[in-house]
C-alpha cells in the first residue's frame, strides 16, 4: 500500500544515514514545516514508516515527548539494551538507505477525548488518546486492502525476524 492512498497522514520527515555515530546508523531529518509543538505533542499517534512511498511499518504510541520521543527509540536502538523489534527495524531502515531508497515517516493523530477513568481510590474524567484503537484500525484498513500486514510488522504477519539480525541482537 502506498502512502499516497492514506487520507490523512502528516509528513514528519525522513530517515537518513548517521555518519556521526559509530553504532546508531540512522537519524531523522524532520520536516521543517512542522512546529515543535506538533513534534513533541503528547497526543496519541500512529506512525508509518515508508520506503519509496510504500508503507513498511505501522505502529502506535502515546509516549511522552511526542513523535520525536517515539522515533528516538528507533534511531538510538543500537545503544543501551534495545528491544529486538526496534533493533532490527533500525538495521532494516539502514539497509534501505544504503541501497538508495528514501525512507520517510508519517503520523496520524486523532483528537483526545474526555473519558471517565477508574483509579484506585477515585474516578476522574481525564483527556485520553485512543492511539491503540487508531493503530488497530490502520492495521485493519491495510490488511483489508492488502490481505497481509506491512512487511516490517513481523508479529502481526506471524513471521520471524530476519535470522542474521536476530543473531546480531543476541550478541
Amino acid at each position: 500500500m502506498k502512502i499516497e492512498d492514506v487520507i490523512n497522514p502528516i509528513y514528519v520527515g525522513d530517515f537518513v544515514l548517521n555518519n556521526e555515530h559509530e553504532k546508531n546508523h540512522i537519524k531523522v531529518r524532520y520536516n521543517n514545516q512542522l512546529s515543535k509543538e506538533v513534534l513533541t505533542s503528547n497526543q496519541g499517534r500512529v506512525y508509518l514508516f515508508t520506503s519509496n512511498g510504500i508503507i513498511k511499518k505501522i505502529g502506535g504510541s502515546a509516549s511522552r515527548g511526542g513523535i520525536k520521543t517515539t522515533l528516538s527509540f528507533y534511531t538510538c536502538s543500537m545503544t543501551g539494551s534495545p528491544g529486538k523489534p526496534r533493533f532490527i527495524l533500525h538495521l532494516l531502515i539502514r539497509d534501505e538507505l544504503i541501497t538508495g531508497n528514501k525512507c520517510s515517516i508519517y503520523m496520524i493523530t486523532s483528537p483526545d477525548v474526555d473519558s471517565l477513568v477508574n483509579g484506585l481510590t477515585e474516578k476522574k474524567i481525564i483527556s485520553i488518546a485512543a492511539f491503540k484503537e487508531m493503530e488497530d484500525l490502520c492495521k485493519k484498513n491495510y490488511f483489508d486492502q492488502m490481505k497481509c500486514y506491512p512487511e516490517w510488522n513481523f508479529q502481526e504477519n506471524n513471521h520471524d525476524y530476519p535470522s542474521n539480525y536476530s543473531m546480531e541482537h543476541v550478541k
